[in-house]
């Protein structure tokens, strides 16, 4: 019998990839702490919890580059610096 990962471990995920406010560093920081959640689970005997939190902290990972902030530079700073 496969086990769910809790909600309380679903749901911050969830509301991460639903919600573009949330910086590809806020995703890459979700997504090492997933990766020890796995580690953790995996550790301890639950190999089914363990490759939830795994798909979990790639579907984070993943998401992570399309919200990187292209760098502005104002127009004030832009040419000879001298």
């Amino acid at each position: 019998m496969k086990r769910r990962l809790p909600r309380c471990h679903r749901t911050p995920a969830q509301l991460l990839l639903r919600v573009p406010r949330f910086s590809a560093d806020a995703l890459l920081i979700a997504a090492d702490a997933y990766r020890e959640l796995a580690s953790h689970h995996a550790l301890n005997g639950a190999p089914d919890l363990a490759e939830q939190a795994h798909a979990i902290a790639r579907q984070l990972t993943d998401e992570a580059p399309r919200r990187v902030v292209p760098v502005h530079i104002p127009p004030s700073c832009k040419g000879d610096v001298s």
